[in-house]
């Protein structure tokens, strides 16, 4: 667990001092090509130490089609739905690769299928990437990855974040799946609100809750 934890803080300082303007120079500097819904990278085991591939069949991609089935009229419902797209990737990726029994956070559980923020907001630009590959976005863009720094930004830890922007008002706002167990919807909330240290009121760990529709 120390050798984890002290990757998971060098990853994100190191990484917090480039320059991404894309998600694809993101992805690029940690040596993963850009996503395809046939062959994408998969993270976890702390720091994207480990990176398996997997693909959406196409099954997957119609019940992904389903959540934004009609177009969304406008943003907040487009960002609404991206929350639940979120959550149903997690699912369907996590039955592939093992990684459905991590539990949120970061120090809260141990073992190799454990994800920790840079495995989140790393697999989060990765979905939002497919989304938008997809043509589901209509109202968003897909930025890399953002990263908060405590007595800085608030909180005890660094956090990071994948960040989608709103085309027309260019508000940035946090895609971040790493508050909840994996195949919850992922939180979206200004990102300037989630730098002050922004965290939902509890974190989500009953099945049930799951859902696919907004």
């Amino acid at each position: 667990m120390k050798k984890n934890v002290l990757f998971f803080l060098f990853l994100l300082i190191s990484c917090a001092n480039g320059n991404y303007n894309t998600p694809e120079n993101y992805l690029e500097n940690i040596d993963i090509a850009s996503p395809t819904p046939d062959h994408f990278a998969h993270c976890y085991q702390y720091g994207c130490q480990k990176i398996v591939y997997a693909a959406l069949s196409p099954e997957d991609q119609g019940k992904i089609v389903n959540i934004f089935t009609p177009p969304s009229k406008n943003a907040p419902e487009e960002r609404e739905r991206i929350s639940h797209a979120i959550g149903l990737l997690e699912r369907i990726i996590g039955a592939k690769t093992g990684t459905q029994v991590d539990h949120y956070g970061t120090f809260r559980a141990n073992g190799q299928f454990q994800q920790d923020c840079v495995d989140e907001s790393v697999n989060t630009t990765i979905y939002l990437s497919l989304l938008d590959r997809m043509g589901l976005l209509r109202y968003h863009k897909v930025l890399a990855p953002d990263t908060r720094f405590p007595l800085v930004h608030g909180g005890r830890w660094p956090h990071r974040t994948a960040v989608i922007s709103n085309k027309h008002t260019q508000e940035n706002y946090a895609v971040d799946s790493w508050f909840h167990d994996n195949g919850f919807n992922a939180e979206i909330v200004l990102l300037k609100s989630w730098k002050k240290g922004w965290k939902p009121e509890s974190h989500k760990r009953n099945s049930s809750d799951f859902q696919d529709q907004p």
